[in-house]
């Protein structure tokens, strides 16, 4: 909405903005230094990732289609990935796990312990929902699998693993991911950033570009 940020950084030029400069950023490396937010530790693909390089952006989005061939391509890395996230889960709070579609949901949760995790989905029926929610929130279950309903404005303190299985072209929206992950709570020094996707996003500085 401005063409020049706070470091007086153009913009872009392709459309006209509202605004002709930020003057103050709030970045998160500011919150996290100040003790405002939780350090993120961040390991990318901790033993095995998808590989997503040939997905191509289609109107300024990836397409689910493309999505879900690579994923059905590479179908046997998924096991290897839920295992190593119960492995570096084991001593942690909570765990939230982003997804790239339904059908690659409904597989993760197969891998799962069945009494300690739950799926929330577009399609959940709230009162169902909630009840899920306000289990994940009391720490009755540990693994909160979802398919892009948790990416902003959830808010459940103790979460101190964000499990990143899905590609996105947007940074802030990866931003937002991680930041699910990065509220205070007692008892969490830090909260664990499992990437599994091989996308090369910043957490500290996202820039949008047009």
């Amino acid at each position: 909405i401005y063409e020049y940020n706070a470091h007086t950084k153009k913009m872009g030029s392709k459309h006209e903005r509202f605004f002709k400069k930020c003057l103050f950023e709030l970045s998160i490396g500011y919150m996290i230094k100040n003790h405002f937010l939780t350090p993120p530790l961040k390991i990318d693909s901790p033993v095995a990732c998808y590989d997503f390089e040939s997905l191509k952006i289609h109107n300024q989005h990836f397409k689910m289609s493309d999505i879900e061939a690579i994923l059905k391509d590479q179908k046997r890395i998924t096991p290897v990935i839920i295992q190593n996230i119960l492995d570096m889960s084991h001593d942690r709070q909570g765990v939230m796990i982003f997804t790239s579609t339904v059908r690659h949901a409904k597989e993760i949760l197969t891998y799962l312990p069945k009494d300690q995790s739950a799926l929330v989905i577009g399609d959940t029926e709230e009162s169902n929902r909630d009840l899920i929610i306000n289990q994940f929130k009391a720490k009755e279950i540990k693994y909160l699998v979802n398919v892009s309903v948790l990416t902003t404005g959830f808010d459940a303190p103790h979460v101190d693993v964000i499990a990143i299985l899905r590609p996105t072209e947007s940074v802030g929206l990866y931003q937002q991911i991680v930041g699910r992950g990065l509220r205070l709570a007692e008892n969490k020094s830090d909260c664990l950033i499992l990437d599994y996707t091989g996308q090369c996003h910043n957490i500290f500085s996202p820039e949008i570009e047009d």
